[in-house]
C-alpha cells in the first residue's frame, strides 16, 4: 500500500485508502469530462501510483477545500496530447499551432469541469467543497517537489489515438488550515458579503501578510515597493502558490523570486549557514511554508472584510509557472518586497473576473 503515494510518512493508512476511493471518483469524473467535452473515451492505464513527472510539460490544477480537508485536482499532459486536445476543443485545423493562451484555456477547462463533477460525487457522501481557480502550470517541478505533509496519488489514462495524461489527486494529511497559531485568529463571520473585494485592497492584504510572516517567522524585515505591477513583467525562478477559496469568489496567492532570493528565504527560515546551499526539497518546503502561513494571515484579514475563505495546498513552482500568462478571465497583480543583501521577492495575487 505504501507504494501508491509520494509520501514521507504514512500517518494513517486507513486515510490513504479513503484517498484511493476519492481518486477513483476523480478518474470517473475525468472520464465523464472527456466523453462530454471531446467525445473521447479514456481508459485507466495500469494501477494508481506516484505522479510520474517524466514527459509532463503542461498541466492544470484546481483547489477543492473545506474545513476538514484540502485537495488539489490536477490533470497533466505530455506536449503532443496537450496540443491535440487544444486543437480539438477549439476546432482548429490539424496543422494549426495553438498559442500558449489557447493551450492554457483548453487545459484549464478540463480540471475545472472534472472537479465540478467530482465535487458533486463527494456531496453524495456528505462532503461539501469550495472550488478554487483553475491554474495553468508549465513544467513538472510542482509534481516533483511537494512540501512536507503534502502527498499525491496518480492514475495514468490513455485515449483511443494514443492520448496520454495523468489524473492527480493531491492532499495534505491532517487538518491544517494554514498559518501559525500565534499569527492567525479564528475569526467568525456573522455577515456574509456578496460584493467582490477590490483587487488592490486584497493585494495590500496579501503583501502585508507576507511581510508580517517574514518578520515574525524569521525576524526578516521587508520593504514594500509602492507600485503594483503586472506579474508577467517580474523575473522569477522559483516560488509557491496557494488557493484561497470562497463561495463568492476566491484568490490565488503566490510568493516568487530569483533563485538567489529564494535560497536566502530558505536559509533564513531554516536557520542555515550563509554559505549553505539549500536542496530543492528544502526550498520547496520553505517557500510553501511562507506562502501557507501568509495565506493563513490573509484568511483572517479576509474574514474581517466579510469574506470567509478556506485555504488550499501550497504548490512549489520552478519557473514562472502560473504567471507566464493568464487564461481567459484570469487576472493578476504583483508587488515587490525587498530585504537586505539584495533579497527581492514578488507577492502575486491572481483572481477571476466575472
Amino acid at each position: 500500500m505504501t507504494s501508491v503515494a509520494r509520501i514521507r510518512k504514512i500517518e494513517d493508512p486507513t486515510d490513504l485508502i479513503a484517498k484511493m476511493d476519492a481518486l477513483r471518483e476523480a478518474v470517473d469524473a475525468a472520464i465523464h469530462t472527456f466523453r462530454v467535452q471531446f467525445d473521447m473515451t479514456l481508459v485507466p492505464d495500469g494501477m494508481p501510483g506516484s505522479p510520474d513527472p517524466s514527459n509532463v510539460l503542461y498541466g492544470s490544477s484546481i483547489a477543492l477545500t473545506n474545513a476538514d480537508v484540502n485537495y488539489q485536482y490536477a490533470t497533466v499532459f505530455e506536449e503532443k496530447t496537450a496540443v491535440d486536445l487544444t486543437r480539438s476543443l477549439f476546432a482548429m485545423e490539424d496543422d494549426e499551432t495553438p498559442s500558449m493562451e489557447d493551450m492554457g484555456d483548453a487545459l484549464n477547462e478540463i480540471p475545472n469541469v472534472a472537479a465540478g463533477v467530482w465535487k458533486a460525487k463527494r456531496e453524495k457522501v456528505s462532503e461539501q467543497y469550495q472550488l478554487g481557480l483553475p491554474i495553468f502550470l508549465k513544467g513538472n517541478s510542482w509534481i516533483t517537489y511537494f512540501p512536507r505533509g503534502v502527498n499525491a496519488i496518480s492514475q495514468k489514462m490513455s485515449g483511443p489515438k494514443g492520448e496520454s495524461l495523468q489524473v492527480i489527486l493531491i492532499w495534505q494529511y491532517g487538518i491544517k488550515s494554514g498559518g501559525a497559531s500565534q499569527m492567525t485568529t479564528n475569526t467568525e463571520v456573522s455577515v456574509s458579503t456578496r460584493d467582490r473585494s477590490i483587487p488592490i485592497q486584497v493585494l495590500k492584504e496579501a503583501v502585508k501578510a507576507v511581510v508580517d510572516t517574514c518578520k515574525i517567522q524569521m525576524d526578516l524585515p521587508l520593504e514594500v515597493d509602492p507600485h503594483p505591477s503586472d506579474p508577467r513583467d517580474t523575473s522569477v525562478e522559483y516560488g509557491s502558490s496557494i488557493a484561497l477559496t470562497a463561495e463568492n469568489g476566491g484568490w490565488q496567492l503566490a510568493v516568487m523570486g530569483s533563485r538567489v532570493s529564494c535560497e536566502t528565504l530558505t536559509r533564513s527560515l531554516f536557520a542555515m549557514e550563509q554559505d549553505e546551499n539549500p536542496e530543492m526539497e528544502d526550498m520547496a518546503d520553505a517557500l510553501s511554508e511562507i506562502a501557507n502561513v501568509a495565506a493563513g494571515v490573509m484568511k483572517s484579514s479576509r474574514a474581517e472584510a466579510g469574506q470567509k475563505v478556506q485555504l488550499g495546498l501550497p504548490l512549489f513552482m520552478e519557473g514562472s509557472g502560473c504567471i507566464d500568462f493568464f487564461a481567459s478571465g484570469i487576472q493578476g497583480m504583483a508587488q515587490t518586497v525587498r530585504g537586505n543583501e539584495g533579497l527581492e521577492a514578488h507577492v502575486i495575487l491572481i483572481w477571476q473576473e466575472g
